[in-house]
């Protein structure tokens, strides 16, 4: 994961990459991170089918385990869900499915507001400013983005 993210050229093909992780879970299937870097090399190679279903693997076993609640206090497999839809409505926006990215995005925008996650919001808000900018331009909308971005710390 440190590779594909940092030196792509030293990392696994994504076909060695992908047997690897096959392997790996083939003997223990609810291996979150796995289905996660399953999701990043299927990026690589713009394979929306396999990217779409190990993204929700990921999240589906992350919620099943409970790490995510055990990793920091939040509410637990809520935190999970937005950030699953947020997830979600970025692969689309990457692969140019709009409108299946803006259902994604009203998902996510629906859970995080339920839970007052100003973070998650101002996340879909990027997302949003980028599926809107395909359709019109939207300078009010990245300036309120740049704005709440300054406001909460994020780059």
């Amino acid at each position: 994961a440190s590779l594909l993210k940092n030196d792509e050229t030293k990392a696994l093909t994504p076909v060695s990459l992908q047997k690897e992780l096959n392997n790996l879970l083939k003997f223990n299937p609810d291996f979150a991170e796995a289905h996660y870097l399953s999701y990043l090399n299927s990026l690589r190679v713009h394979d929306v089918f396999s990217s779409t279903h190990s993204l929700l693997h990921y999240f589906d076993r992350l919620i099943l385990t409970g790490a995510e609640s055990k990793s920091n206090g939040d509410e637990g497999y809520g935190r999970s869900l937005r950030y699953a839809a947020l997830n979600l409505a970025a692969l689309h926006c990457r692969f140019g499915h709009y409108q299946q990215a803006e259902l994604a995005l009203q998902e996510a925008i629906r859970i995080a507001q339920e839970s007052n996650d100003h973070v998650c919001l101002q996340h879909c808000l990027s997302w949003l400013h980028i599926s809107e900018q395909k359709v019109f331009d939207s300078c009010v909308l990245l300036e309120h983005s740049v704005n709440k971005s300054l406001h909460f710390g994020l780059p």
